[in-house]
């Protein structure tokens, strides 16, 4: 077939692949071939015909019959497409053009760019590395963008549409800390397209709309909440666990629940535990180690809950899985599960607030706090950046602490 040319980038041209004929069959592969910036590569489509039927697609002579017909329509739809990523899309890379070739959208709608491609074209990659948790922070940003405006284009995101589309989130009675965690999503994409000259740097919003950060959850156990979780006599199994998986957290360092699952037997030497955030293995330059006492009540709940002695994970969730999309499945229903077992538990205490894993984190982070203990030394424990995140993050003291330090103004001797 004579190469379609494309003087910008490179070609591509359909051909038949005889070293790879399907099994007890005399069809063979159509593939698509691409030469990109000077490198050639192939790219598979979902055709298979013989020789003879291919050639007269091609060639159309001596009369072109109707399965010749029907592969040639089909073969130039692939070549079409695979010549508009050529066209709009002059930094793409292999990787990118292939991302872009098996997507199911349209790569230009009246001129203009489908986010929903390039937000996919991240979600492959994603996947290709296997980061369940970031795939789904793409995955629902996606999802809430389009419901919130049925065509979601590129060109179309300005400061006025962000300022829209957080009222409109906000209005549906959702919280300001998702809308800010779905558009730095949005944001990233958006660097990634100036990046990748899809739009100009001079369009970009987020100069003028600033997403902010949001508030942590205020919500927390004082130490006499913990107390009473601690002395509270579980109704069930499923309430004796959840009630010792948050202990376990709290006594971690305010560990998360995916943290805790990670943990593997040759991480524990003695009574330390070391350990990385899921969180900031793939972000950090430099990986961060946090260091953990396993309290002698953590190491009786895992000793209860999984085992202590293994080179496997030492609770047993995550055994047998094969993959990081594997175990966030397997997590989402373990902590739905835990959280579920713990309202009743948080109610029986007489919690006003409603206990789930998460309080575990700002409930060790607060009870350094009362215990004075430096901030810098906190930041070190959760493993955060800098003592100005802990800061943000730690809950307000109690206001008869603010009292106890009121009456001590007072107090000269």
């Amino acid at each position: 077939m004579t190469k379609v040319k494309n003087t910008k980038i490179g070609s591509v041209y359909a051909f038949l692949d005889a070293r790879t004929p399907m099994a007890n069959s005399e069809l063979l592969p159509v593939k698509i071939s691409v030469i990109l910036k000077g490198k050639q590569f192939r790219v598979g489509v979902k055709l298979y015909t013989t020789p003879d039927i291919f050639n007269k697609a091609m060639t159309g002579k001596g009369g072109i019959p109707k399965e010749a017909k029907m592969l040639k329509d089909s073969i130039e739809v692939y070549v079409s497409k695979a010549k508009d990523i050529l066209d709009q899309f002059p930094n793409a890379d292999r990787k990118m053009f292939t991302n872009l070739f098996k997507s199911e959208s349209a790569l230009k709608v009246t001129g203009k760019t489908d986010l929903a491609v390039l937000f996919k074209q991240k979600i492959d990659e994603l996947t290709e590395e296997d980061r369940a948790g970031s795939i789904s922070f793409y995955e629902q940003a996606l999802l809430t963008f389009q419901r919130f405006r049925k065509h979601f284009y590129l060109e179309d995101i300005t400061v006025e549409y962000l300022k829209a589309f957080k009222a409109w989130w906000i209005n549906q009675g959702n919280s300001n800390a998702t809308a800010q965690i779905h558009m730095r999503s949005l944001r990233h994409i958006y660097n990634r397209a100036i990046k990748d000259g899809f739009i100009s740097s001079g369009l970009y919003p987020f100069k003028e709309y600033t997403i902010g950060t949001a508030s942590k959850s205020k919500d927390v156990l004082y130490p006499e909440q913990v107390k009473a979780l601690l002395d509270y006599k579980p109704q069930s199994l499923g309430e004796t666990r959840a009630r010792d998986y948050f202990i376990f957290l709290y006594l971690c360092n305010g560990m998360n629940i995916k943290d805790a699952l990670s943990i593997k037997g040759s991480q524990i030497k003695g009574d330390m535990l070391t350990f990385v955030r899921s969180k900031t293995v793939n972000t950090n330059s430099q990986t961060k180690e946090i260091i953990v006492y396993l309290h002698p009540e953590a190491k009786r709940i895992i000793e209860k809950w999984g085992t202590l002695n293994t080179n496997d994970y030492i609770f047993p969730c995550f055994r047998g899985t094969k993959s990081d999309i594997e175990r966030k499945a397997a997590k989402d229903v373990l902590a739905r599960n835990l959280n579920r077992d713990l309202r009743p538990v948080g109610k029986a205490i007489g919690l006003s607030i409603n206990l789930t894993m998460n309080l575990a984190r700002h409930t060790y982070a607060t009870s350094m706090k009362l215990n004075e203990v430096p901030v810098a030394f906190i930041s070190e424990a959760l493993g955060h950046s800098s003592g100005a995140v802990t800061a943000h993050y730690m809950k307000t003291l109690p206001d008869n602490k603010y009292k106890e330090m009121s009456d001590k103004l007072m107090k000269f001797n």
